[in-house]
């Protein structure tokens, strides 16, 4: 007789350590009930499969299959009440559960370098860091390129309050991780009123000197996956984990630049990454727009999708603080950010093993306060080099140009050419391989041309990816749709797969986190009015909503399921 003993057994050691992970004195009664209810039956499920191998009973065999069965239904009803009690304690927990489950939650696999493969986790931090310090910037400091447009007026001078900083202390997220200072954030945020004295002096002194504590330019860096190959380090991203009260400090300097920068208007229209009241939605409905027009009036637009390569961590420190000082930022606080930049460290951390320590030569750190803002300082004078309208959402760029002769043709790739020189003053580079072109018209006959850079001629495509929305080049979405609905049904196979005994209430909350998101992304730009994938989005809801009723009769209807 084949036993299930090896599942059972998993099962139950599951449920035992998910019980006993949690603080013991907050354990319900009948929680504890339940777990001796599952051991006494497993106890008494194990001698009833002794017996019935050994006598070769009938009524022995019937006898075990009902405590299995008993002992199963038990298991998954104590299951179902840990994610019941998840649910009700902490949303936190049960995403983080869900995210457990995923199988892109299992860190950095096996790295290759030269060749050969490695799996210890010291030799795969040691090979992320190597990478992401080859990335960097050696800068050449001769011949500073000047800026095209005047001077900025001066930011004005700034103080640094307490009850401002005591406010931050309190806005603290207890959960965060603490910084290579290890000054616990919950810390910080339980003795707010006691610490925003000191921290207020701290800053104002470290802003009085433009000097940053050494303390506060280390980072212990964490490797994000991309895409393409796991196996090669190219393809992770490293987020730095910085002290926390550094990114107080942040916090003050980045609030002052921006009211600066928005009393003067010196950012950039075309830029809509890391500013309030401006997203993705606002980017992609004003481009849309203008690709709208166009092919409503019959004429043929142009576009090239531009990919920066590694720009957060290309950028000179130099450079840029010579934009700048360009835009105002001056005296104490363009040192400060100068010595926020200068001599960091940085040390990539792979399962509780870290590599040794390097130096940052260049860039702006992912994952800091004020990271973001510098690198669109950087970058912002970019739109104004060249004649074709351009869209920015941080290191995500889009030039087009209406094209009536083959002369709109020469004045685009013209303006490709101004920017290959914008990025040899700046040292930063755009890679041509990733880099492509899409010609958004419905003409039978369109104007055929070809562009590059760095003499690489740039691939023509018929669908392109922008800021997460696939634009097609007869501005149809059906090509979004197929990729919307495939995403949202591979999220919704993978609940079914691990949480269809969990109750209604749990399974809609994870749909509504993890499903409807996807679905509803962006939605504003792209909402269709055709049948066809009206119908395909309708039938992600419908399978949804017999996932979270655990209801699959065809005679049942999902309108009254969703009432």
């Amino acid at each position: 007789m084949r036993t299930p003993f090896p599942s059972f057994t998993y099962h139950y050691w599951l449920i035992r350590r998910t019980y006993t992970d949690t603080d013991t004195d907050q354990r319900s009664e009948s929680t504890d009930e339940s777990n001796r209810k599952i051991k006494r039956l497993s106890r008494r499920k194990k001698r009833a499969y002794k017996k019935a191998k050994t006598s070769g009973n009938v009524d022995d065999t019937e006898r075990y299959k009902r405590l299995q069965k008993d002992t199963t239904y038990e298991c998954k009803k104590a299951y179902n009440t840990y994610i019941g009690d998840m649910v009700a304690d902490s949303p936190k927990k049960l995403y983080s559960f869900i995210s457990s489950k995923r199988c892109d939650s299992s860190g950095v696999p096996l790295l290759k370098k030269d060749g050969i493969g490695y799996s210890d986790p010291r030799n795969k931090a040691s090979i992320l860091n190597d990478q992401f310090c080859s990335v960097f910037t050696d800068e050449v400091q001769d011949n500073m390129p000047s800026m095209p447009t005047p001077p900025a007026p001066d930011m004005p001078a700034f103080q640094v309050h307490q009850n401002g900083i005591e406010k931050l202390l309190q806005e603290l997220n207890p959960h965060k991780a603490q910084g290579p200072d290890n000054i616990p954030t919950r810390f910080l945020k339980e003795f707010a009123a006691e610490l925003a004295p000191c921290l207020t002096l701290i800053f104002k002194a470290s802003l009085k000197q433009g000097k940053v504590p050494s303390e506060w330019k280390q980072a212990n860096v964490t490797a994000l996956f991309k895409k393409g190959d796991r196996t090669s380090a190219a393809n992770y991203r490293p987020i730095s984990l910085t002290s926390v009260c550094c990114k107080l400090m942040e916090h003050v300097i980045h609030s002052q630049i921006m009211r600066h920068l928005d009393r003067h208007s010196l950012l950039t229209d075309q830029q809509h990454g890391f500013r309030k009241r401006r997203s993705c939605e606002t980017q992609l409905i004003l481009t849309l727009q203008d690709l709208a027009a166009g092919i409503e009036e019959g004429e043929q637009i142009d576009a090239v999708l531009l990919d920066f390569s590694k720009a957060f961590d290309k950028v000179p420190h130099q450079r840029l603080l010579h934009k700048l000082d360009h835009y105002g930022i001056k005296g104490n606080l363009l040192h400060w950010i100068e010595s926020f930049l200068s001599s960091r460290t940085q040390r990539v951390l792979v399962e509780g093993h870290a590599s040794s320590t390097a130096p940052v030569r260049s860039g702006v750190p992912q994952g800091s306060v004020l990271g973001p803002l510098l690198f669109l300082l950087y970058i912002n004078d970019m739109p104004g080099i060249v004649s074709s309208p351009t869209r920015l959402f941080a290191d995500d760029s889009l030039l087009y140009r209406r094209i009536r002769s083959v002369q709109d043709t020469a004045i685009l790739q013209e303006d490709l050419r101004k920017l290959e020189k914008w990025e040899k003053d700046w040292m930063m580079h755009f890679n041509p391989s990733k880099c492509e072109v899409i010609r958004f018209t419905r003409k039978r006959t369109p104007i055929l041309a070809s562009y590059s850079i760095h003499g690489h001629e740039l691939g023509v495509a018929k669908n392109g990816k922008y800021l997460g929305v696939v634009l097609n080049e007869k501005l149809s979405w059906n090509s979004h749709v197929d990729a919307t609905t495939k995403k949202a049904n591979n999220s919704l196979s993978f609940l079914r797969r691990n949480i269809s005994s969990c109750p209604p209430t749990i399974k809609a909350e994870c749909y509504k986190t993890l499903v409807r998101p996807i679905v509803e992304y962006a939605a504003t730009t792209w909402d269709p009015h055709t049948t066809t994938n009206i119908n395909k989005l309708e039938a992600v809801q419908r399978r949804a909503a017999r996932f979270v009723y655990g209801d699959y009769k065809a005679t049942s209807s999902t309108s009254a399921m969703v009432t």
